[in-house]
């Protein structure tokens, strides 16, 4: 019995594996397309490297600084400018250092709700920061040191008082106001790789999603570049490994059928023992 339900567990993280490929490679398909999303963009371009993006938030006049010199200006000099200018510092070096590459080695981030957002072996990589009360996720594509910024997603907490309100559909509907277009909603449906329920809308260039996480008390907003997520299929050429594929050397072994090598032996025993009995 235990290993029927080894077998069961195997097939079905085949499945979700190959479902999870297929969604994030799905094309924007027919989502309605507004004029402009240029506004949630918030001054980030398509295509530059993860280290033109940490410089857009650690350089002098950067984003962490534009958060901290207004606080700054009002302290007296002392220890606790000291101490926040620190804080400044450590969180500039702290995102600085989140970069990482979807190689071989499984990463942590498997166990949360951007799994599907990514695939490994493929030249991903991933880097993060906590600004503004929420959490964003910057996806890059390519090998590093040309590898591109083509997606980011933020993870924006679901509360009466917050940006998005207190549910999904608050959420959608202060995005559908902001931009002025109903968006394509997708239920979860994970025999088609939808792991969550999706509303969807689209502009020249990008691609938008919300995502409904609240299980997490979360709604994730994802903007993409429409060109990289066309090339997907193309661009993730290693696809997920076949857990339930025999290993070559065991291959090669079972290729002419499996047989007892004790068979004929115990055949010629037992035909001994017979004619002894007679």
């Amino acid at each position: 019995m235990k290993c029927v339900h080894a077998v069961c567990a195997a097939v079905v993280a085949t499945l979700v594996a190959l479902a999870l490929t297929v969604s994030a490679a799905k094309p924007a398909g027919d989502s309605p397309t507004v004029s402009s999303l240029a506004s949630l963009m918030e001054g980030l371009h398509w295509g530059v490297t993860h280290t033109d993006i940490a410089r857009i938030y650690n350089q002098v006049g950067g984003r962490f600084d534009q958060e901290y010199n207004p606080v700054l200006a009002k302290m007296q000099p002392g220890t606790r400018m000291q101490a926040l200018e620190a804080d400044r510092e450590n969180r500039k070096a702290a995102f600085a250092a989140t970069f990482i590459e979807f190689k071989d080695t499984p990463t942590g981030y498997d166990a949360t709700g951007l799994k599907g957002e990514y695939t490994y072996r493929n030249h991903e990589s991933i880097m993060n920061v906590d600004k503004d009360g929420k959490r964003r996720y910057f996806f890059f594509i390519g090998a590093p040191p040309t590898e591109r910024f083509w997606k980011f997603y933020d993870e924006i907490p679901l509360k009466a008082d917050g940006p998005l309100g207190e549910n999904f559909q608050s959420a959608v509907a202060k995005i559908t106001g902001e931009i002025g277009s109903t968006g394509r909603m997708r239920q979860a449906d994970p025999a088609q790789g939808i792991f969550h329920t999706t509303a969807e809308w689209q502009d020249s260039t990008t691609h938008l999603r919300a995502v409904d996480r609240s299980y997490e008390h979360i709604v994730g907003v994802v903007l993409e570049d429409r060109a990289t997520l066309g090339q997907l299929p193309q661009l993730r050429a290693n696809k997920p490994d076949d857990v339930l594929a025999l290993d070559p050397s065991i291959r090669a072994i079972t290729k002419g059928g499996i047989s007892d090598p004790n068979a004929a032996g115990s055949d010629n025993a037992a035909a001994a023992t017979k004619k002894k009995k007679k």
